[in-house]
């Protein structure tokens, strides 16, 4: 988990980044070889689908009306087992209930399912949805148990279609594996997408992804090229490079 954080880890105050996160499941079952929160595992509820809510309520008492919450920012929001037990679902809708703006962030195209409540919420909501590659090799290999690019892709165009105020998470970009010109051109008009690239801090000062050994310093140069060449485009975030180890 985080360092820097207070409360139950089902509502989690990450110091670091100074957010709130509602994570209805303890661990995420994508696997993704970059992962850096250190929750990977099989997608285990925090609590039981009848008391979901009720201590949601008690837990969000702590947080003051008006600050968002981000559903997903320590585990995946929506793992498959989601779609049995409906807990991000009922997350949600407390917070319609309760008016509290929210961004959800995942990999999953089961979002979908939820387009009724994201699109009559009464406060901002946002969905992130991550997408570093167009490469469904490249992606089998670093997501091992997210949906496929195009499947993610088709679920941007829904959302977009339904209102739903959707961005998309490139994140990590990765030399040689993240296309930034393709990824945009596929994406519907004003989607929004940041990138952010691999932070290989966690792997010492050397990691291999995809066969490829990389330090942060190669990661960071050859990002700042591509920053250089696309950071006027409209509708696009770069965040900045982890520091060199």
């Amino acid at each position: 988990m985080p360092s820097g954080g207070r409360g139950s880890r089902f509502l989690w105050f990450i110091g670091e980044v100074g957010v709130w996160s509602v994570n209805p499941y303890q661990r995420c079952p994508f696997r993704c070889v970059y992962c850096i929160a250190g929750s990977q595992g099989e997608a285990v509820p925090w609590h039981p689908g009848e008391l979901v809510v009720p201590e949601l309520r008690k837990a969000l008492e702590q947080v003051p009306q008006g600050t968002e919450l981000f559903v997903g920012a320590v585990v995946d929001a929506y793992p498959p087992v989601e779609e049995e037990l409906g807990l991000t679902r009922s997350v949600l809708g407390e917070f319609s209930r309760q008016g509290r703006p929210f961004c959800i962030n995942t990999k999953s195209t089961l979002v979908c399912r939820d387009i009724d409540i994201l699109r009559s919420h009464p406060a901002h909501c946002d969905v992130y949805l991550g997408l570093c590659s167009l490469n469904e090799e490249a992606l089998r290999a670093l997501e091992p148990g997210a949906p496929s690019g195009a499947e993610r892709l088709e679920a941007i165009r829904s959302l977009k279609s339904a209102g739903v105020d959707v961005n998309v998470d490139a994140g990590p970009w990765i030399p040689g594996v993240c296309d930034v010109e393709e990824l945009m051109s596929r994406l519907p008009n004003g989607v929004r997408v940041q990138f952010e690239p691999l932070d290989i801090r966690r792997f010492g000062r050397t990691a291999t992804i995809l066969g490829q050994v990389f330090t942060q310093e190669d990661i960071n140069a050859a990002y700042e090229v591509v920053r250089a060449r696309f950071g006027d485009v409209p509708g696009v975030r770069w965040k900045d490079a982890p520091p060199r180890i």
